[in-house]
């Protein structure tokens, strides 16, 4: 039952891998130095320490609030940084195309004002590089733009599979669902509409809204809103 609540809640799951991962590097650092002894930058040992107490914290902050994206993409953010800061590019490039896959998971790069803050910090990231020296730098870049290339032209390619996918595969008329038991898929595929907002839009208690999709996991024979997601993609409402 805890396993099945944690599949369902995909950050959460995160966090708790994130934790675990960082609190794995503090101790190499505190034995072996492991986190700063490839910079050549100024107060290494204080950043790699700092970062790494605030990602832990933001990532525990996702874990009791996984419905708050923001804080785990700022845990990854903030390891990145700390990772070129010190010298070790290629886990910061690691750490940036698992937030690039993300972001576009989300489509949340479709909206200007992210598209800007994200090449912004990209190109930050960048100059931080410039004190390796000159391979390094050509060699982020062009392993920068490799990957996130890659991995656009991968989602392009997997959008593109589930927009053919047939819609009348599946439909929503052959269950027995009421008209807000439909609009609770939708909302839910569609927009990531949280129980409290689904609530608050329809007048009535969380617990209502909880029964409902329970009624819509049990008709559907699926587990939570994970396989909801995955069942509706490329579905046309």
């Amino acid at each position: 039952m805890f396993t099945r609540k944690l599949l369902d809640k995909p950050f959460r799951l995160m966090a708790i891998v994130g934790c675990v991962f960082i609190l794995t590097m503090v101790i190499l650092t505190v034995f072996t130095g492991f986190s700063y002894e490839q910079s050549v930058m100024p107060f290494a040992k204080i950043i790699s320490y700092a970062a790494a107490a605030i990602a832990f914290l933001l990532c525990t902050l996702t874990f009791f609030f996984f419905e708050k994206h923001l804080f785990y993409y700022s845990a990854l953010e903030i390891l990145v940084f700390s990772n070129i800061y010190n010298g070790r590019i290629y886990t910061g490039l690691f750490l940036t195309a698992i937030l690039f896959i993300l972001l576009l998971l989300e489509n949340r790069l479709t909206f200007k004002p992210n598209l800007i803050i994200y090449l912004v910090l990209e190109i930050i990231k960048l100059l931080l590089v410039i004190p390796y020296g000159v391979r390094s730098f050509l060699e982020y870049i062009g392993i920068s733009l490799f990957s996130l290339c890659t991995i656009g032209c991968i989602n392009l390619l997997f959008r593109h599979a589930y927009g053919k996918k047939d819609s009348g595969s599946i439909n929503l008329d052959d269950y027995r669902l009421s008209d807000r038991q439909k609009n609770c898929i939708k909302e839910i595929v569609v927009n990531n509409t949280t129980i409290k907002a689904l609530a608050i839009d329809y007048n009535v208690s969380e617990s209502a809204i909880k029964k409902d999709l329970s009624h819509i996991y049990t008709v559907l024979g699926i587990t939570g809103k994970a396989d909801l997601k995955a069942l509706f993609i490329g579905y046309k409402f």
